[in-house]
This record gives C-alpha cells, structure tokens and sequence, in this order.
C-alpha cells in the first residue's frame, strides 16, 4: 500500500511542476509571437514540457533498437529546455518588476535561439524515431533484397532473349517462308493475288479478271493397222471361209435413227459370217 502511495505522491509531483514549468514556458513563449498568434505559443510547448511526457513514455513503452537511444537523448534535450525556459522566463518578469537585472537584448536574443533549436531537435528526433522503427528497417531491408532479385532478373531475361532470338529466327523465317509459298499455290489459277496488308497477309481478287485461254485438243487419228489386213486375207486364202478385218481408220460419231411413232425399234443382230481377227 505504501509502495502505492509513494508511487502515486510522486505522480502528483510531478504533474503540479510540470504545470508549473508550462506556465513558465508558454509566457515566454508568447514574446515571442505577435498578439494576434499568441494561440501559437501552446504548440510550441510541444518542444519543451509536452515533448518530455512524450519521449518519456516512449521510451519506457513503445521504442524498441535505436529508438530508445533517440527517445533517451530528447528526455534530457526537453529536460534542459523546459527548465531553461521557465528561468529565462522568471527572470524576464522579475527584471521588470525592478527585483532583478533586467534581461539584455543579446540574452534575449540566446534565448529565442535556443527556444528554436529545441523546437528543430524534436523535429528531427520525430523524423529519425520512426525511421529507425525495426519493423520499417526490416521492410525496407525486404524491399532492397526484393529489387536486387528484380534486377538480377531482368538482366538475365535480356541475355535469354538474345540467346532464344537466335535459337527461333531461323526456325520462324523458315515457317513464315513455307506458309507464303503455299498461300501463292493454293491461289494458282483462281484469279486471286495473295498480298500483304499491315504485315498480315490477305487474299484479294484483282480489279479486272484475268482470263486464261484453254485449246482443246484435237482428236488423234489412229493408224492403218496393215497387220491386221494381212492376217485376215491370209486366213481367207487357207479357206478358212470369207472373214474379214474391221479397221477402224478414225473414230467416228454414231448416228442412231430415233424410232418412228408406232413402229418398233430395230434390234441389231450380229452377222454370222463377220468375226473378228485375232489380235496379233
């Protein structure tokens, strides 16, 4: 319970001087700031009795690594400036009320220039706490070795690609090449131009057709078969009967009479005394 007690006294202490010392430092603060900013003067104790409570708690609860270092400096910077502020503050009042020297325009001068320099280290002390966050340090770490592997990458993609350039163009060309040349057989007299349009290539009829002129052929006549004569007179001349040779000088068109109404069509009956030669 004591133990308690004792903790919380101090609390309460610490609390009533710290008042105390804000009251100091924004009076101060104030002469600084023309009347119509003089609202300014509370933000600046940001620097000084607020920066401390600030960095205290930091440092006891949330900074982890280089944090501490940092939060740990700050208490002593704000320490020096709040009780720095309240005294020159003291003194400004006191000297002129006639009870002590009144403050020189070079104290004063010091004065506001270390009221500013205090101000700009917790800036900066801000700035470096949460650059030097673990957690930020470790991401920034992964993003550096993430960009290394993309860099590494890419150049090793480029080099690939002129080694698989060279590996497919032969193989490409040589496709492109069979691919256009049966394009142009398969449109070999049809009338249509194979062409190439935007780099595609396109059938397209020409403008006026082209005719092509086909000669008919003329019909061969055959030869005079003069064995087949010879033969058939030789079978005769044996007494083999009177047999003939039917040769055919050139073929001819057959001309079939159309039946006439009423009258049925003649049936062509082979004559006994013809037979055909043998062929030799």
């Amino acid at each position: 319970m004591f133990k308690k007690l004792g903790i919380l006294t101090v609390l309460v202490l610490g609390f009533i001087l710290l008042v105390y010392s804000a009251t100091r430092s924004l009076d101060f603060i104030r002469l600084t700031l023309p009347a119509d900013r003089a609202i300014l003067a509370y933000f600046g104790l940001a620097a000084l009795d607020g920066g401390l409570v600030a960095w205290l708690l930091s440092y006891l609860y949330g900074s982890r690594g280089w944090q501490r270092v940092i939060a740990f400096v700050m208490i002593l910077v704000d320490l020096v400036g709040a009780v720095a502020m309240f005294t020159l503050d003291t003194l400004y009042n006191t000297g002129k009320a006639g009870m002590t020297t009144a403050l020189t325009a070079d104290e004063l001068e010091t004065a506001v220039l270390a009221l500013s320099a205090v101000i700009a280290l917790n800036i900066a002390a801000a700035v470096a706490h949460h650059m030097t966050d673990p957690d930020q340090l470790k991401a920034q770490a992964e993003e550096e070795a993430f960009d290394k592997v993309e860099t590494a990458t890419l150049k090793q993609i480029s080099k690939n690609a002129d080694q698989l350039a060279a590996q497919l163009a032969p193989t490409m060309a040589a496709d492109w090449m069979r691919n256009t040349q049966a394009r142009y057989m398969a449109q070999l007299g049809t009338g249509k131009i194979p062409t190439l349009l935007e780099g595609k290539a396109e059938d397209v009829t020409p403008t006026a057709p082209v005719y092509m002129p086909i000669l008919a052929e003329k019909p061969k006549a055959q030869p005079l078969n003069i064995g087949a004569m010879w033969q058939g007179l030789f079978n005769a001349a044996a007494g083999k009967g009177h047999k003939f040779q039917s040769v055919t000088v050139a073929p001819s068109p057959v001309v079939v009479d159309e039946p006439k109404p009423n009258e049925p069509e003649a049936t062509p009956t082979a004559d006994p005394s013809f037979t055909e030669a043998p062929k030799p």
